[in-house]
């Protein structure tokens, strides 16, 4: 009984082994070569594109990663160029959900200030809060303002610490 078993077993193996490498064959085939059309040469199909990579590093690496001014030139100075109406914080921040809508102001100095829709601050009234504005009215009219981030210089470059040996045992 065991015997034929074995042989049962055996057999099935061999037949799946043999699948196996016919799919694997199958599968490997060459396919064969493309040839381009007679008359057309062949670089006239294939477009030269600008290598831009060297421009595109140095953009990069202008504007390291986690720097708080990391925005394109002409939107840090669109940003910096809006004034903030007359006694009226910085907009931070918009928060809107299912909770309600809050506007962030945060002054120099001073803690942030979440107002709602209808919420007064100094002299300013928020009418209406959407995703990325908010409406105010005040001595100065109504105004639409965008959030902001605080303008702040750019940290120095320092250079990298000398590279340390990490391990138990002295150099030799």
């Amino acid at each position: 009984m065991i015997r034929l078993a074995i042989a049962g077993l055996l057999s099935v193996t061999c037949g799946l082994m043999a699948v196996l490498a016919w799919e694997v064959g199958m599968f490997s085939a060459a396919e064969p070569a493309i040839e381009s059309r007679p008359g057309v040469p062949a670089a006239a199909n294939s477009v030269a594109a600008a290598d831009h990579s060297s421009e595109w590093v140095a953009t990069i690496l202008a504007r390291p990663p986690l720097s708080p001014d990391r925005r394109p030139p002409s939107e840090v100075q669109a940003t910096a160029g809006s004034a903030t109406p007359e006694g009226l914080p910085r907009l931070s921040g918009v928060l809107v959900g299912p909770f309600g809508r809050s506007a962030i102001f945060a002054a120099e100095g001073h803690k942030p200030v979440v107002v709602p829709e209808g919420g007064r601050i100094g002299g300013w009234t928020v009418r209406s809060i959407e995703g990325g504005t908010v409406e105010v009215t005040g001595p100065g009219g109504a105004r639409t303002l965008h959030p902001s981030f605080q303008s702040s210089p750019a940290a120095p470059i320092e250079a990298p610490p000398a590279a340390r040996r990490v391990g138990l045992s002295q150099p030799r």
